[in-house]
This record gives C-alpha cells, structure tokens and sequence, in this order.
C-alpha cells in the first residue's frame, strides 16, 4: 500500500505527478507535495531553514531508473539564516559549508560550498549534485524525497567547517530525467575542474554566475570527491586567499536592527572587507607552501573511515593526490600545512583548485 493512503479521505483530490524529463523551479509548483523545513520559494523550490530540511516531489518515472540533479546556492541571505540560528560569538569566522545530500533516505553526495571574498563584497556560490537511483527506488506513490543536512565530519575537519551547514542554503531547481535519455555516463573518466564540479563529480568550494557555470579563483582547502571507483585522482593547484570574514552576527540593540542601524552594520562590514583584501595584497606572507610541505588526508563521509592518499608534486604549485577507497560515497580531502608553518599565516588561508579529475 503506498504511503499517502493511510490518510486519504473521499474530500481528497489525488495529487498530479510530474512526467519526465521533470524540472522544479518553484516550490509553489503544485507537484513540490510536501517541505520540512524549507520556505517555499517562486522563483526558487525553496530555502533550508533549520538544521536540516527537505522537500517531497511527485515524480512518474514509469519504472525506469532516473538521474537526479539538484542546484544548491548560497548568498548574503544564506548567510543571514545561519547567522540567526547559530547565533556565532564575536570574531568567529564565516566558514566552508559541507552539505550532505540524500534522496530516499540514503546518502548520495555532499558538496563544499564556500563564497569568495572579493574586494568589497562576499560573491555567491552554486554547487551542483548528481546522483542517480534504481528503478525500484521511487515507489508506487511516486515520491521522491530530496534532503540537505550536516555531514559527519572527521576529527581532523570538524572545527574548519561550518557547524548547520544546511541552514540557508537555497534549493534553486530539481531536474529529474530518465538515465536512458541521457546515457550512463557513471563509468571511468577524466574532467577539468569546472566541467568536473558542474557534473557535481567533484565539489571544491563552488561555482560562479548567474546559473553557476563559471569557476572563480579557488576558495577552500578542502575538496569532495562524489565520483565513483576504488581510486581517485585529483590534480590541484595550491594558492592562498584573503582570509575569510567574521561571520554576520545579528545585533542585539533594537536601534541597530532598524533601517539606519542595518545601512551602517553594512558600510562597516564592507570596509572591513576592503582593508582585509589590502593587506592580504601587501602582506609578505601570502606566498602559497610548496605542495611537498603539505599534509593531505581523506576520510569517507559516509562511515568516516580513512582513506589511503598518494601524493605527488608535479610542479611548485601542482599537487597530484591519489585516493583510494573500500567504500561507496563521498569522500573528503583536506589540506594543511605544518604547524610552524601556520603560525605565521595572520591574513591568508592555504586554497586549492581542482585542475584535473580522473576516475
């Protein structure tokens, strides 16, 4: 008996399925059933407003076995959510989101969400995710349950990524579309780094753009590895960025909270934004290690399990890292330079890009 039935009264009217190919870009689409919390958005399926959110589609995929592909954004308002529900202390800095991604209950990928800190102005991210499932994975009541939440972290990330990762994050579009109209396409390959990110094969801090196809400078240490195979390369070019900013928090005093208030809170924090990409520019320490100085890990994200890593440096600024894997799902790498090394690094942050993925 398919799940809906238990409630359904003779008042009820049945609830239409979207055919395939099925696209969402509203979260007022009659075919969006149900959100857990995620605001419905127009031009928007919707945004995550707590720690974790979800929304329910009707999708008639006719038995076959579907690819999902859901765009994740995160901007000034993402930021602005987080802020309320984490409530950050004082000098706490805006941090790299990992969100895990899951449809039906299973984990199916996790993405790496961070904004560029520009000259004045935070940029916006997108992160697209990729997944496909069985045919008998979307039942005869033909829901599919798409879910944003925190991914389990390792010891040695947990305290340089953002804590309710989820909260904020906009779920611009959902496209659903029969594997057998678009190929397989999930066997062994190679990518560069922005068509492997759009694939949402790799996830390095995010893309750039109206609709998120452009890359950007590099903006995070860490990478995520969604493509499937016992072992992985990357090849990653290593730099430094202006560190992040502190973290928006929400003023307490009622007359920083009206209009005036906010106007200044915001002249302040662009200025604060100014000076530290200045000296980041000027600082004679922003000149990125030598990747054979580096630290490199991995770890499942799934069950947190270690993975094996190889590392290779094929110029002063080109890393190579193998990774490999007993088990399915997504995968975390994280760079690091040694402590002595660290201490010195005042207004910059250690970054890597993906160059290459092969898999």
């Amino acid at each position: 008996m398919a799940i809906g039935a238990w409630f359904a009264t003779e008042f009820d009217e049945p609830a239409s399925s979207r055919d395939l190919p099925a696209l969402f870009t509203s979260g007022g689409d009659p075919e969006v059933l149900v959100v857990d919390r995620v605001a419905r958005g127009v031009a928007i399926v919707g945004r995550v407003q707590g720690a974790s959110g979800a929304v329910v589609l009707k999708v008639r995929t006719g038995g076959r076995p579907v690819r999902v592909r859901v765009d994740l954004h995160v901007d000034g308002a993402s930021q602005g959510a987080w802020s309320r529900a984490a409530s950050p202390t004082r000098g706490v800095r805006e941090l790299p989101r990992l969100v895990m991604v899951r449809a039906q209950g299973t984990d199916r990928a996790a993405v790496l969400i961070s904004r560029q800190r520009g000259r004045l102005r935070m940029v916006e991210a997108h992160a697209w995710v990729e997944f496909d499932l069985h045919a008998d994975e979307v039942g005869r009541d033909e829901l599919l349950i798409i879910e944003l939440a925190d991914a389990t972290l390792p010891p040695w990330a947990a305290t340089s990524l953002s804590p309710l990762a989820a909260v904020g994050v906009r779920i611009n579009q959902v496209e659903v579309v029969a594997i057998e109209d678009v190929g397989e396409g999930k066997g062994s390959g190679r990518l560069t780094g922005a068509p492997a990110q759009h694939a949402g094969l790799v996830s390095a801090g995010g893309l750039v753009g109206a609709r998120g196809r452009g890359e950007g400078p590099a903006r995070s240490r860490f990478v995520v590895v969604n493509a499937s195979g016992d072992a992985v390369r990357c090849r990653l070019r290593i730099g430094t960025a202006s560190a992040s900013p502190a973290a928006i928090r929400h003023p307490s005093p009622n007359w920083l909270r009206r209009q005036k208030g906010q106007t200044v809170l915001k002249a302040l924090r662009v200025a604060q934004r100014g000076a530290g990409y200045a000296l980041f520019e000027a600082s004679p320490f922003t000149r990125p290690p030598h990747p054979d100085q580096l630290v490199v890990r991995a770890a499942s994200l799934v069950d947190g399990a270690e993975c094996r890593v190889a590392t290779t440096a094929e110029t002063e600024d080109v890393l190579d890292v193998v990774i490999e894997r007993t088990t399915a799902g997504p995968v975390l790498i994280g760079l690091a330079e040694p402590e002595a090394a660290a201490v010195r690094r005042r207004v910059s942050e250690l970054v890597c890009q993906v160059v290459e993925l092969e898999w």
